[in-house]
C-alpha cells in the first residue's frame, strides 16, 4: 500500500514557498531514518537551510538548519541533494551553496539529527547541479571506509569537457581528498550538459551518464547531444579512471548509448523548464545488469525514454519504454531486480493541462505496471522562478521498498491524490483548502515535497 505524505511540518502551515527540486537520503543502516531537501528557505531568515527530518519512516517530518547558507536567502540553498553511506550513518550533500559563483560545497554529518552545521569537505567555484552518490565499502582491505561520487558540470574544466566526477576514496575519515576526475573524452560545444549521475554497485564498478552537447545555438537555443555512459571497474581508484567502457565506433571511451538527439534549452513545458533529463540504475544483485532513461524533442513533444544494458554497458536495447511530455525521471532497482521508474508529466489540452506523477514498476523491462500518485493542475499557482517543480526528483530502493520524493501543487484535494495523501501542516481535504497554523485562516496554493513509500 502507497504511504505519500506531504512533508511540510505543521508549525510552518502557513508557508507559501516554492518547495521545488526534491532530493532524498533513506539510511540503508536504519530505513527509518530519512532525509529530504527542497528549496526550502530558513523560515526565520537565518544564516543556515534545512533539511528535513523523519524518523519514523516518512510518516512525521521536522526541519533541521544544518547546511550552510547565507542569511535571508529565498531558497536555503541551490541544487542539492543528500546521500547517505551504506552502514556508517553518515549523511553527505552536494550544494550549490548561494551567495558565490556557482559554488560547490561537499558536505558531511555523522548525526544529522544534531544542530551542528555540517562539515564543509570540498568548497570550489564555477561548477554546477552537484549530485552526489555516497556508498560504504562492505569488504576487503577498505571495507568500512565511505565512498562519495559527486556528478557536476566544471566550467573550470579545461576544453569544454565539462562533465566531471569529484571522487573521494575515504570521504568519512578526518581530512578526505576529492579528485575532480574529468569524464568526458570527446570535444563539446563549449560544455556538457548540467546532468552528470553518477551510480555505484557494492562490488565497486561506478557507472555515470551525461549529454555531450555537441552543437549548442545561442539564438536558438537548440542542443545537439549523445548520451554518453562511462563506466569504472574499481569504485575510479586506478590511474585511468571511468575508461572501462569504449565506443566501438570512435575508440574512445565513454559509449554513446544514442547519438544526434535534439531539445531546445530552457523550452517550458506546464511553467517547468526544460533542457535534458537523466537517469541510471544498477542491478544490486548483478552490476552488468543498468537500466537507463534520457529525454529529447520530437515530434509529439519533449519524450523519456527506457533502455537497459545486460553487459555492464557496451550495448543497449531498443526503447523499452517511452513518455510524451515526460520530465523527471529517476530509476532505482530493488533488492528482487524490480526496477521502478518516478517521473512527471504533462497531459491534457490548454487551460486544463495537468502535471501527473506517476511510478511505475516491471521485473521484465516489458511489462511495465502504473501507479498514479498525484495529478495537479499546471497553470497555479504562478512559477516564481526556475526549476517550478525542479530539475529531478528522486527515487532509491532500500531492500524491497521504494521510496521517493516529488515536488506539486499542494491543494488538499483527495481527487489530485487518487492512491490517498496525508498532510502535515494544517489542510481541511474536505473543503479542499489549505489553513494557516490557527487551523481558520486560507493559505494559497503554492508547490510543496511530498515523500511516498511502496513497500
Amino acid at each position: 500500500m502507497v504511504m505519500i505524505v506531504n512533508i511540510i511540518p505543521n508549525l510552518l502551515s502557513g508557508e507559501t514557498n516554492q518547495d521545488s527540486e526534491p532530493s532524498l537520503a533513506v539510511n540503508p543502516a536504519n530505513p527509518l531514518q530519512i532525509v529530504a531537501s527542497a528549496f526550502t528557505p530558513d523560515p526565520m531568515g537565518g544564516p543556515n537551510a534545512p533539511i528535513y527530518v523523519s524518523t519514523d519512516g516518512g510518516h512525521t517530518w521536522t526541519l533541521n538548519l544544518i547546511v550552510p547558507s547565507p542569511a535571508g536567502s529565498t531558497t536555503g540553498t541551490g541544487d542539492i541533494s543528500p546521500h547517505f553511506g551504506s552502514t556508517t550513518n553518515n549523511l553527505y550533500a552536494g550544494i550549490l551553496r548561494e551567495g558565490g559563483d556557482l559554488r560547490l560545497n561537499t558536505l558531511r554529518t555523522s548525526n544529522f539529527l544534531q544542530p551542528n552545521i555540517m562539515t564543509v569537505l570540498e568548497d570550489r567555484t564555477r561548477v554546477d547541479q552537484p549530485y552526489i552518490y555516497a556508498t560504504t565499502v562492505p569488504n576487503g582491505a577498505d571495507a568500512g571506509k565511505d565512498r562519495v561520487y559527486v556528478g557536476n558540470n566544471d566550467f573550470s574544466a579545461p576544453g569544454g569537457r565539462t562533465a566531471t566526477i569529484d571522487r573521494s576514496l575515504d570521504a568519512g575519515g578526518a581530512n578526505p581528498n576529492f579528485v575532480s576526475i574529468r569524464i568526458e573524452r570527446r570535444s563539446t560545444s563549449g560544455q556538457n550538459g548540467p546532468q552528470i549521475r553518477p551510480v555505484v554497485h557494492a562490488d565497486g564498478t561506478v557507472y555515470a551518464v551525461f549529454y555531450r552537447w555537441r552543437i549548442f545555438s545561442s539564438i536558438s537555443k537548440r542542443v545537439t547531444a549523445d548520451v554518453v555512459v562511462v563506466r569504472d571497474d574499481d569504485w575510479g581508484a586506478g590511474p585511468n579512471p571511468f575508461t572501462a567502457l569504449v565506443d566501438g565506433g570512435d575508440n574512445i571511451a565513454g559509449v554513446r548509448v544514442v547519438r544526434d538527439i535534439r531539445f531546445t534549452w530552457n523550452a517550458i513545458l506546464g511553467q517547468q523548464r526544460i533542457g535534458g533529463d537523466l537517469s541510471i540504475a544498477v542491478d544490486p544483485n548483478d552490476s552488468s545488469t543498468v537500466y537507463l532513461a534520457w529525454a529529447d524533442q520530437r515530434i509529439a513533444g519533449y519524450t523519456l525514454h527506457i533502455r537497459r544494458s545486460t553487459d555492464r554497458g557496451a550495448t543497449w536495447s531498443s526503447d523499452l519504454l517511452t513518455i510524451t511530455n515526460g520530465k523527471n525521471p529517476a530509476l532505482a532497482i530493488n533488492s528482487e531486480g524490480e526496477v521502478g521508474l518516478l517521473y512527471q508529466r504533462v497531459t491534457g489540452t490548454s487551460p486544463n493541462q495537468r502535471w501527473e506523477t506517476h511510478l511505475r514498476r516491471t521485473t521484465d523491462g516489458l511489462n511495465w505496471n502504473d501507479l498514479l500518485l498525484a495529478t495537479t493542475p499546471t497553470a497555479t499557482p504562478a512559477r516564481r522562478f526556475h526549476p517550478y517543480l525542479g530539475d529531478y526528483d528522486y527515487l532509491m530502493a532500500v531492500g524491497r521498498d521504494f521510496y521517493g520524493i516529488f515536488s506539486a501543487n499542494n491543494r488538499p484535494d483527495p481527487l489530485n491524490f487518487p492512491n490517498g495523501v496525508s498532510f502535515q501542516r494544517n489542510a481541511d481535504l474536505t473543503a479542499r483548502r489549505l489553513l494557516a497554523r490557527d487551523g481558520v485562516t486560507p493559505v494559497p496554493v503554492s508547490i510543496d515535497p511530498f515523500f511516498f513509500k511502496v513497500p
